[in-house]
């Protein structure tokens, strides 16, 4: 694949999108017959919806341990996307669909680091049933943080505010 990490490919898209969706339609199906569960059942959705924010936000460091793992996950999520694209479909997998040009400064990465700090410190305390799902929207987050919109979002809201909050952090303690 002649595409870098990363850059978001349809096939890349198309496993950040299926691993929400997947657990989504779970849970509605779940659900049709008990609607009144519906709230209660909601709260599953939780560590997905923390581990695409996080993978989003991950996908504007550059460089570094997150930085290469982005890249990896990226890289993963584009080849395994790609090939099921061309299994299902036959069709072509590899155009570029986007890639993130926000970026986080040296204050929005102390911020992201301390994030993952917390989520480390966390993760023992973490119920075995919900990790799965961090980890799967971890995954779905990095390649959708590279798509037009969360990517956006995360471009246009998320990475700036990060970055101020880290320069505001800095400028309060250092």
């Amino acid at each position: 694949m002649n595409i870098p990490a990363g850059s978001l490919t349809i096939g890349g898209l198309f496993v950040g999108m299926a691993i929400p969706t997947w657990h989504l339609a779970r849970f509605v199906v779940a659900h049709i017959k008990k609607p009144d569960h519906a709230l209660r059942g909601a709260k599953d959705l939780i560590p997905l919806v923390v581990g695409i924010g996080y993978g989003g936000l991950a996908t504007a460091t550059t460089s570094g341990l997150i930085g290469f793992t982005t890249g990896a996950i990226t890289w993963l999520g584009n080849g395994a996307g790609s090939l099921a694209m061309w299994g299902a479909t036959g069709g072509e997998a590899t155009l570029a669909a986007r890639s993130n040009t926000a970026q986080l400064t040296g204050q929005g990465n102390l911020v992201l680091l301390l994030i993952t700090v917390m989520i480390l410190a966390a993760w023992k305390a973490i119920p075995n049933k919900d990790k799965p799902q961090l980890r799967w929207g971890v995954f779905s987050g990095v390649l959708l943080g590279l798509s037009a919109t969360l990517g956006g979002w995360f471009a246009a809201l998320a990475i700036p505010t990060v970055n101020t909050w880290g320069a505001n952090l800095v400028g309060s303690i250092a």
